[in-house]
């Protein structure tokens, strides 16, 4: 007998289960491989190789095409491979295996671009399938030890990829338990941003499911889970209405004990969910609710609604910052005055932020109903009440800018806004959870440990500094100053810190914000956070690479060669950021399959899309002569709606319209001039400083001056706004500074008319 084993393991090296210089698996050779290790009494390999084996297998699965009934022999072949290791090797051998299978699974199904196999849900069998506490420690591993990327973007591919499988395969009858651990892990973690938005994208595919008896036994539990999980989510009824009848119908129309549960699970889950969203809805609000879901309602009738669901007991998903309170839905008048912000000297680039900022409706109605007792967060909230209920037409922001200003910017010079506008955000973000009650406003304020000001420049910690090869975010970095960038200084600033670097030609790719990281209970990241997805791919054995970063804006930068279409426009200058790069020569890639340096390919996609996504336009190019940043002054087309390129799971999330854009009018960011174009309720104003008029969006295009548009925010189009609070709405505390500050205004108008000769 072991003259017969060496024999084979030695014929089985001889072959690669995955070929370095093929994107297609040997599946051929992986199959005899496993039919022969399969035979009573086969070779075993020593530990480290028996890993890297599963490994293989995880990647061939990956890789493979076809349905459950061609790979079938395949499959069988893997799972009792699988189940051997599992039933014979030693208890350190056999964790070392399923940390290195679930490693590698999660690796793929992590990939919002991967396209992996559903087969791979094969390996799953190395998790105890009866075992609910193997399952549910497993999937706490990935959720909570993995590095899931920033905001949790890992998660959030992973659970689309797992959704995705329910619905287009049934040959592993284990896997709705697996994603339904998965669905629980995120749910102790309290993922409930990823758990909404995901379950809200695949939940039509999923209920839809439901219709088809082999995708039924496996994946029912899930199905329920989530539902009831969204049972106070009207997009949730939007987007299986058209499918109840349907699905209804399929399900009575099978006699068998099973299906009837089935349906009676349906008609509790769906007829709770129209008592909870029509019950706080009153006179025509309701007649309306039950007139669009009327179809849906009259298909509940015909069935008899019980009370005893298991599924209702769960408790419903709640978005963590949910900005719209109930009482706040009604329809209510806007603020029709526009007040406009003194000039302290120099201060437009903080006046045209915030004018900006007060549009942006799910932000400023957060600061104003829920922030008033939280330090700089208040100062916010009381500067945007009296921009709101103001019955002068202009404000003093002194008490706010004494708080915000940013320590390195000097009395009486022109800043850059965008700098100004990262800086805000950093502060907003370390105060969040701290209270205003004995706040010290003349001590220097402490921002995050993550992200340290100095000298006017944001410094960044990343976990991806630590990784130096070619095709992480740090190799995309540029070394010379970016004009407008949160990391760039002033002009002061600026001029300390030239050095010979400044002279390489900035990269396509230039963001401040690649090194922070989404924060699941900051309401900052949740409404301006993206994610980059960063992909680097070996072009000889063609395996990949991810790394994830964060941004709060992104800083395009115009192409090198000139559009042979005419003028440039934003949309041209984000595709051309997300295009792909070639590294190669001295820029190669440290392939980690390969073990060398290799040409590979890069690309950038965004797999998590902001609510609202602030553009930076650099229009400024560092001239080391006049040690100053000139305007490039590139004419281009200012579009009113964008598409972000992203991974295919966000595409419904990719659409944006423009709502307001920070202008900069001079010849240099050194000095010159900000003001803000702006709609508020379809109607577009300009905010010059105290002055306010109206205006219209065509003015974004004058290219007959120096003034080019600068700062671009966009709103998803997906984005419900909520209306500007009344003052009745707003705390009774800001309340009373807004009453006091008219009075104040209406007397210092009567003293003025008293003392007029």
């Amino acid at each position: 007998m072991p003259s017969r084993r060496k024999p084979r393991k030695m014929a089985v090296k001889k072959h690669e289960l995955v070929q370095p210089d093929s994107l297609q698996p040997d599946l051929e050779t992986l199959e005899q491989y496993l039919q022969m290790m399969n035979e009573q009494n086969a070779y075993l390999p020593p530990a480290p190789e028996l890993v890297k084996t599963c490994q293989d297998i995880v990647k061939c699965l990956s890789r493979a095409s076809g349905n459950e009934e061609e790979l079938w022999v395949l499959l069988q072949s893997v799972e009792g491979f699988l189940l051997r290791i599992m039933n014979t090797v030693s208890c350190e051998v056999r964790q070392e295996v399923v940390t290195a299978v679930m490693d590698k699974f999660y690796s793929f199904i992590s990939d919002p671009q991967s396209d992996a196999c559903p087969a791979m849900s094969t390996v799953l069998v190395v998790i105890d399938s009866n075992d609910t506490d193997a399952s549910m420690n497993a999937a706490r591993w990935l959720v909570q030890q993995r590095d899931n990327g920033p905001g949790g973007a890992g998660l959030r591919s992973s659970l689309s990829c797992l959704y995705r499988w329910m619905y287009e395969w049934h040959g592993t009858p284990t896997l709705g338990n697996w994603i339904l651990s998965y669905v629980k892990a995120l749910q102790e973690s309290e993922r409930f941003d990823i758990l909404i938005e995901v379950s809200l994208d695949n939940l039509a595919s999923m209920f839809s499911a439901l219709a088809t008896p082999s995708l039924r036994q496996s994946n029912a539990n899930v199905i329920f889970h989530v539902l009831a999980s969204l049972r106070e989510s009207t997009d949730a009824l939007d987007r299986i209405s058209t499918h109840v009848k349907h699905v209804l119908t399929q399900l009575a129309a099978d006699s068998g004990q099973y299906s009837r549960n089935l349906l009676q699970n349906i008609v509790d889950i769906l007829s709770a969910m129209i008592d909870r969203l029509v019950d706080p809805l009153k006179g025509e609000a309701k007649n309306n609710f039950r007139s669009k879901y009327a179809n849906v309602i009259r298909c509940l009738e015909r069935h008899m609604a019980s009370k005893c669901c298991r599924f209702l007991r769960l408790r419903p998903w709640r978005a963590r910052n949910a900005v719209v309170p109930r009482g706040c839905r009604t329809r209510r008048r806007q603020p029709t005055r526009k007040v406009g912000l003194i000039n302290l000297g120099n201060t437009c680039y903080m006046n045209s932020v915030m004018q900006a900022l007060l549009l942006t409706r799910q932000f400023s109605t957060h600061v104003l109903l829920k922030m008033n007792g939280v330090p700089y967060w208040s100062k916010v909230g009381i500067l945007f009440a009296k921009m709101l209920h103001s019955i002068s037409t202009k404000l003093n922001p002194e008490e706010f800018f004494a708080v915000v200003k940013p320590p390195f910017f000097t009395t009486d010079t022109q800043h850059d806004s965008s700098e100004f506008l990262g800086y805000l955000f950093e502060l907003l973000s370390s105060y969040e959870h701290c209270s205003d009650a004995n706040h010290d406003y003349s001590r220097p304020a402490v921002l995050n440990s993550a992200n340290r000001w100095r000298g006017g420049q944001l410094v960044l910690q990343s976990a991806s500094d630590n990784n130096n090869h070619p095709g992480t975010s740090q190799n995309r970095r540029s070394v010379s100053p970016r004009p407008g960038s949160s990391a760039a200084g002033s002009s002061s600033s600026m001029k300390r810190n030239l050095s010979d670097d400044t002279l390489v030609p900035p990269k396509k790719r230039l963001r401040m914000s690649e090194a922070l990281f989404l924060h699941q209970d900051s309401f900052i990241d949740s409404l301006f956070g993206g994610v980059l997805l960063t992909r680097v791919e070996c072009t000889h054995c063609h395996s990949s690479s991810l790394s994830r970063d964060v941004f709060r804006d992104l800083q395009l930068a115009f192409p090198e060669y000139k559009n042979p279409d005419g003028p440039f426009t934003v949309q041209n200058l984000l595709d051309y950021y997300c295009s792909k790069e070639s590294l190669s020569g001295d820029n190669k890639y440290q392939c980690a399959d390969c073990g060398v340096l290799r040409d590979a390919e890069r690309s950038v996609l965004i797999e998590t899309t902001p609510k609202y996504l602030i553009l930076v336009l650099k229009h400024f190019k560092f001239d080391a002569k006049m040690q100053v940043q000139t305007k490039l002054c590139q004419p281009m087309y200012h579009n009113s709606g964008v598409t972000l390129p992203t991974v295919r799971s966000q595409a419904v999330h990719s659409c944006y319209t423009l709502y307001a854009a920070v202008i900069h009018a001079g010849t240099t960011l050194d000095s010159g001039h900000y003001y803000t174009l702006a709609k508020d309720n379809d109607q577009w104003f300009m905010y010059n400083d105290d002055s306010v008029a109206d205006s219209d969006e065509s003015k974004l295009e004058d290219d007959t001056s120096d003034a080019t548009p600068y700062i671009l925010f966009y709103k998803r189009d997906d984005i419900v706004e909520p209306a500007a609070p009344s003052l009745s709405e707003v705390p009774p505390v800001l309340q009373e500074m807004v009453l006091a500050h008219n009075k104040h205004y209406v007397e210092t108008v009567r003293q003025m008319h008293i003392t007029r000769p």
